[in-house]
């Protein structure tokens, strides 16, 4: 049998890889030696010329290319000129006959690769030097950009103290003298016992799962081996122990300190502290408005199905985005509406006056975490976010692909901003973007004005803006607590107070029932034989008449002497007082759903809106007005998302008003129905108690 051997031809070298004559063939230098150029703080040094050349190359480079992962120094590209200049001595083009050349050739290449991502195959040497979070770059990182400790922290320690060393290393100790079967612990937990043990610096996020891990965790102590130095208990010393548990939540709870301090920071403020100070020149009837993050890093998902909506947004496309905008605002502006109502891909338009325009964008800009657009309103759109309060955000529309101009068809990019609507129910998560205030800044002042103020003007306008930033903040964050406070006190009592009525009203004593015409709400008294007599001043019927019969009743306690009724009268007034307060809590629960299912208010505006109806019980009514008096689906209505199949929106109130006439329709307890309802409406229960 004859084996056939297929042999590799050779792939033929290009003109590059011709090796270098042997006067080019040198390594190393007393300047420069071996190695020096392993990094981009190598301690290279070049001619003067060279220098110039890079520092030029360094600015053209930057001006051009914005975003962080695309910006170069000169350590960068003076580390690929060594190296160029080395690989000189080993192959170059028969036809460069100088080192600089061909040096200054590869930082050319470089650069490209930089901003374009471009790159023949084979070019693969420098990737190591590119910006931190460029796609391409390949070298490991250091344990310090690994570790990722924003500037704000800079004044926590996150290395563990000695009491949760030794914890984990106890933890260590204990699981090597188990034997397999009875050894706890996962890799990740043995991995961060190892770091713990050899006081190694921990990440912010690491601290944050340490917290979440003991919270979670904590049960383990009431296990049956937890005395023996069971799974449970290794794997608790494993993460740190009790040590751990308490430095991991002293730590967490100085970062959010220090996110509090940070969000409270406003960028433009600091800009203007720096006397970096931008005017913009716009048509006559707009104002120049807040700047706002609109497009945020990342992927965008559907809340409906969880898939992607669009390609992931990243620095590379809004560079393109702001490129062509730069390039075609005189000719394409982007202008500001409301709900995409100019959109051509809308099919219908929605108010205020749909189809007009609330202003257009006056200037683009890439930062880290997006896309930041200045607005420039006319008087619609100044009246528009002024009377929204600040619950309104901005939506972008755009294209990703080839865009052309509309008279000649030349291309023009690959990615262009069209129009950004506004909106109270952004694509976007809310907590990505920006909302949308008016606020006066220093854009809204004419050149003239800004040239008559000095520095130190500027600096105390900056710090009275930065002050009243933070009053409102503030303000904002108090409500948003109040609010919140309110509403699980009123669920508190309101799961209190059927507790007690619940034990209070049993077979033995008397039961009570709450019906209402609006809400479909009765009350029926039943007492024991004793307090038959009470009943008759009581209508189950008529609930016209229930006031009328307590007045005559109050008659009565006058001549009655028994301190046994006086206490029972007394302690029937406050129930009837109680069920006048659920009663409120009930029409005010109806008032509000009716504006979700109607789409005047978005579920982030419910807690508002309740407070706001308590305001009108007060008689301020205006801010409830401001919700009730909105055009009918201004926003999506609440009988499309987040309720049930009916549409009728399921929440702790109306399940614990499906129990009651549960217990009432069936004569059972309202344990017992509670029981049944559970069984037989498992997942309706599960959504409203979030389990």
């Amino acid at each position: 049998m004859v084996k056939k051997i297929r042999l590799k031809a050779k792939k033929k070298r290009t003109q590059a890889q011709t090796p270098a004559p042997k006067k080019d063939q040198v390594t190393g230098s007393k300047k420069n030696p071996k190695g020096s150029a392993s990094g981009a703080r190598g301690g290279i040094k070049i001619s003067d010329q060279a220098v110039k050349t890079l520092e030029k190359y360094r600015d053209e480079h930057n001006d051009k290319y914005s975003a962080k992962s695309k910006q170069v120094d000169l350590g960068k590209l003076k580390a690929v000129f060594r190296r160029g200049a080395g690989a000189f001595s080993a192959s170059h083009r028969p036809q460069v006959t100088s080192r600089t050349q061909w040096a200054l050739a590869r930082v050319k290449a470089f650069l490209k690769l930089v901003g374009t991502g471009e790159r023949k195959k084979s070019y693969t040497t420098d990737l190591d030097l590119l910006p931190k979070g460029h796609p391409q770059r390949t070298e490991k990182e250091t344990k310090s950009e690994l570790l990722s400790i924003p500037d704000k922290y800079s004044h926590i320690d996150f290395t563990p103290p000695q009491g949760v060393q030794d914890a984990a290393r106890r933890g260590l100790e204990v699981r090597a003298t188990k034997p397999p079967s009875q050894r706890g612990g996962t890799e990740v937990g043995l991995a961060r016992a190892r770091d713990l043990s050899n006081g190694e610096q921990l990440s912010p996020d690491t601290v944050k799962r340490m917290l979440n891990y003991f919270t979670r965790h904590e049960v383990d102590k009431q296990g049956s081996t937890w005395s023996d130095q069971g799974k449970g208990w290794q794997a608790w010393h494993l993460w740190g122990g009790d040590a751990g548990f308490a430095w991991s939540r002293k730590v967490v709870k100085q970062m959010k300190t220090a996110d509090s301090k940070s969000q409270s920071l406003t960028a433009y403020a600091e800009a203007s502290l720096l006397n970096e100070v931008r005017t913009y020149e716009v048509p006559d009837g707009l104002t120049v408005g807040r700047p706002f993050k609109t497009l945020s890093l990342g992927q965008v998902s559907s809340r409906m199905n969880g898939q992607p909506i669009g390609d992931s947004i990243d620095t590379e496309l809004l560079d393109e985005m702001v490129r062509v905008f730069n390039a075609r605002k005189e000719s394409d502006p982007v202008i500001i509406d409301w709900q995409h109502a100019t959109s051509p891909f809308q099919d219908g338009v929605q108010g205020p006056d749909a189809g007009n325009a609330l202003g257009m964008i006056i200037d683009l800009e890439v930062k880290d975490d997006g896309l930041y657009a200045v607005p420039a309103y006319n008087e619609r759109g100044l009246k528009v976010v002024n009377e929204a309060g600040g619950i309104l955000w901005s939506s972008p529309e755009y294209l990703h692909g080839e865009i052309f101009t509309r008279d000649g068809g030349d291309k023009v990019g690959d990615a262009q901003l069209l129009a950004i609507t506004l909106t109270p129910r952004p694509a976007q998560q809310s907590d990505k973007i920006d909302r949308i205030f008016l606020k006066e800044n220093l854009s809204m002042y004419s050149k003239d004005q800004l040239n008559a103020m000095d520095h130190n003007d500027l600096v105390d306008f900056a710090n009275r803006e930065q002050d009243l930033n933070r009053q409102k903040d503030e303000m904002i964050k108090q409500l948003e607590k109040q609010v919140k406070s309110m509403n699980e006190d009123n669920e508190a009592k309101i799961a209190k107070d059927n507790e007690e009525l619940n034990e209070h009203y049993d077979d033995d004593k008397k039961k009570m029932n709450e019906h209402y015409d609006d809400d479909k709400k009765k009350m029926n008294e039943h007492y024991d034989d004793d307090k038959k007599k009470m009943n008759e001043h009581y209508s189950k019927d008529e609930d016209d008449k229930k006031d009328k019969k307590m007045n005559e009743h109050k008659k009565m306690n006058e001549s009655l002497t028994s301190p046994a009724l006086l206490s029972e009268i007394q302690m029937l007034r406050e129930q009837v007082t109680q069920l006048r307060q659920a009663k409120i809590e009930v029409e005010k629960s109806t008032a509000v759903n009716q504006l979700l299912n109607e789409g005047k208010i978005s579920p982030n505006e419910e807690a508002v809106a309740r407070e706001a109806y308590d305001m009108k019980l007060e008689g301020r009514e205006s801010f409830w007005n401001m919700f009730s008096e909105r055009q009918s689906n201004s926003v999506v209505p609440m009988t499309t998302i987040g309720h049930g199949a009916s549409g009728q929106e399921i929440t702790k109130e109306t399940i614990n008003l499906k129990v009651k006439k549960l217990s009432e329709d069936k004569g059972i307890s309202y344990s017992q129905a509670l029981t049944e309802f559970r069984t037989s409406n498992s997942s309706e229960y599960n959504q409203a108690y979030g389990v």
